[in-house]
């Protein structure tokens, strides 16, 4: 067991670049689904960090190594993307394809239209953080792969790939803070 657990830790280096102080929970139900909540604090103001979650071309800088985008497009409905993860641990990718739209002021929604998943729901809510400078993003997703992977494993994956996630968010929004100034 622990010559596994030594490989696993190999194949998913420590997410050197994750988001200082987010706070992240994954719980996974019996019929393999996760629920993710997770909150973080971003620097610089909801607009910027909403213009990047928005930036649908740049969504490879956002997310671990090897997503694809295939297509974007955009009609009054929202933006559809058709994207491609990368597998952890075996070959090939995750078909995903999604409706992302603002529901509200500030709460970024995406929801599934198709492919490998057989739910994902994904909604950001940007409020004012502490100073005018700051952002609380609030997380809140629930995914399931029609691919059934054990419980433990499905969350281990999920939360490195998420604290990766969170850490790239953190870079780009203040790359893009620096760009604007």
């Amino acid at each position: 067991m622990w010559r596994f657990l030594l490989l696993l830790g190999l194949l998913l280096p420590a997410a050197a670049v994750a988001a200082p102080g987010a706070l992240l929970n994954i719980a996974v139900a019996s019929t393999g689904g996760a629920h993710v909540r997770a909150v973080l604090e971003l620097l610089a103001r909801p607009a910027v960090v909403h213009a990047v979650l928005t930036d649908y071309a740049h969504w490879p800088l956002l997310f671990p190594r090897g997503l694809r985008i295939v297509a974007i497009s955009q009609d009054k409905a929202g933006v559809e993307t058709d994207v491609y993860v990368p597998r952890r641990f075996l070959p090939g990718e995750f078909h995903l394809i999604t409706l992302s739209r603002e529901t509200a002021p500030g709460v970024l929604e995406t929801s599934l239209i198709g492919g490998d998943f057989l739910q994902y729901r994904r909604t950001w809510i940007l409020t004012p953080g502490l100073t005018s400078d700051e952002t609380r993003a609030e997380l809140e997703m629930d995914v399931q792969l029609k691919q059934w992977i054990p419980g433990w494993l499905f969350t281990l994956v999920l939360k490195h790939e998420l604290l990766e996630h969170f850490g790239k968010l953190q870079a780009e929004v203040v790359r893009n803070l620096t760009e604007i100034h």
